[in-house]
């Protein structure tokens, strides 16, 4: 939603075709508006003598009243000697109500017990059966929350302890947090020491305890945002800066909670930032482009573009070709954990430290004689006849010993041929999975596959002499990418 006066009234002005923009006293930066959307609540509930009731219409004639606040001075307050709870006595009546919350994700869900324990974990039914696949990525020891107590009674007597208060922004906001450090998770495999998370509670009038994010900042270490109310009595907690303001607009007559407009805006914003979901697997969207033709829109591609250095290929060859030669390998990911295929060579799994140094989780190399041993085992595997082919599965062995099982990692790569879709010829879709404990399920999905997979024998492999028919073959748009250094990723 909308946080900065300027982008708030850029919202208003062209989404909402207001008839005039108001104007508020002040021109401080660090006073910031949040436009609130409630629903059919009575405006009685939300105004106050200091606030003025603005009706507006939109362009689709949807009627709304805007409770706009007094343009307000923010003071600081922190001289005022504040008496109350502590940040830990605040927050522990959600440690005491054994309160969990959860943050769910394609393939993962994560568990946020306040004041026991975060768990990662993904369950798979087989019949009546449920398999449970869990890491604890820390517990909260015991007598750890009568330390805290004690350390935060401490800082409150420093004259310094509001600078001496850990910050991080929010929404464009500098906002304090209360840290809880939960220690002596599941042990890593790759640092072989027990995970620990850090908590971090922020203060948010309207939250319920609910994980903003969650994200491993190093190797099984990870970092929690979760915004909660009960923190928002403390005076050295609140934003940072100016403070904000809230805009309500409540609908009228037969209005909808939020216009019709503003609605699709962030629904394209969203289907922007996030990652595409389809049949409940994690994916995504790569597509190569000319890196000229790039630099001619990079206005429309702002926060999407990833520059990647693919190595360089010949202007003469296209990219199928350099595909399935190998010479372009296909990376994706935009968390921790990074991931790059490259056709009948490998699949890993890699992390870029600052220094430069990569870590390295190596899920499997293509071996021929080893992926014919697979699809003797598993002939289901094969293609199906010239003409009903969509797909051809390929089998990359002999990857990092996994610890958990003892066993080398594998991955099963799925090259997929889509057609008619909206994107660009020459755009791949990516997923990984893991539906056992080491062993992956890397899908190719793309309108290139389309123009090999009728090449591929009965074990589902290229022959090396159909090489020479893609010299013939270009991009459907007729173009032949040349430079494909920049690639987008849309992911969440």
């Amino acid at each position: 939603m909308c946080r900065t006066s300027t982008l708030c009234f850029l919202v208003i002005c062209q989404v909402l075709s207001v008839v005039k923009c108001l104007e508020f006293s002040g021109s401080d930066a660090d006073v910031l508006y949040k436009i609130n959307w409630p629903g059919k609540i009575s405006t009685d509930l939300l105004a106050n003598e200091n606030s003025e009731l603005y009706p507006i219409t939109t362009a689709n004639n949807e009627k709304y009243t805007c409770i706009i606040p007094a343009a307000r001075k923010h003071e600081d307050n922190s001289n005022e000697p504040y008496t109350g709870p502590n940040p830990i006595e605040l927050l522990a009546p959600l440690f005491n109500q054994n309160t969990c919350s959860f943050k769910l994700e394609t393939y993962w869900t994560y568990e946020v017990c306040h004041g026991r324990h975060v768990r990662q974990y993904h369950e798979e039914r087989e019949g009546k059966k449920v398999k449970v696949q869990e890491f604890y990525l820390g517990r909260f020891p015991k007598g750890q929350k009568e330390k805290l107590s004690l350390e935060y009674d401490e800082l409150a007597k420093n004259p310094d302890k509001k600078s001496l208060i850990p910050t991080k922004k929010f929404d464009g906001i500098q906002m304090p947090y209360v840290e809880i450090e939960m220690t002596d998770g599941t042990i890593c495999d790759l640092s072989n020491k027990p995970r620990t998370i850090k908590l971090l509670y922020m203060c948010h009038q309207h939250g319920k305890h609910e994980i903003l994010s969650l994200e491993e900042t190093s190797s099984c270490e990870y970092e929690a945002i979760v915004l909660s109310p009960f923190i928002c009595s403390h005076p050295d907690y609140g934003p940072r800066g100016g403070g904000e303001d809230e805009i309500n607009c409540v609908p009228q007559d037969k209005a909808g909670k939020v216009p019709r407009a503003l609605d699709a805006l962030e629904a394209e914003s969203y289907k922007l930032r996030h990652q595409k979901v389809m049949d409940g697997e994690s994916r995504v969207r790569v597509e190569i482009h000319p890196a000229d033709s790039l630099e001619k829109n990079g206005e429309d591609l702002l926060g999407s573009l990833t520059d990647m250095n693919l190595g360089q290929v010949p202007g003469d060859v296209n990219p199928v070709q350099s595909f399935v030669s190998g010479k372009r390998c296909l990376q994706g990911g935009n968390g921790w954990w990074k991931y790059e295929f490259c056709y009948g060579k490998s699949v890993i799994q890699y992390h870029v430290d600052r220094d430069g140094s990569r870590t390295m989780v190596d899920l499997g190399k293509f071996d021929k004689q080893k992926h014919l041993d697979w699809i003797e085992a598993h002939p289901q595997k094969r293609p199906k006849p010239m003409g009903q082919r969509k797909q051809l599965s390929h089998f990359y062995s002999d990857g990092s010993v996994c610890d958990k099982t003892g066993k080398l990692r594998q991955t099963e790569v799925r090259l997929k041929c889509v057609e008619g879709t909206s994107g660009s010829p020459s755009s791949v879709s990516l997923f990984l999975l893991e539906p056992k404990t080491c062993e992956y399920i890397l899908g190719v999905e793309s309108p290139l596959i389309c123009k090999i997979i009728d090449y591929a024998d009965n074990n589902g492999l290229i022959p090396d002499a159909a090489m020479t028919n893609f010299d013939e073959i270009k991009s459907t748009s007729g173009e032949t990418l040349q430079k494909p250094e920049k690639i987008i990723h849309d992911e969440h």
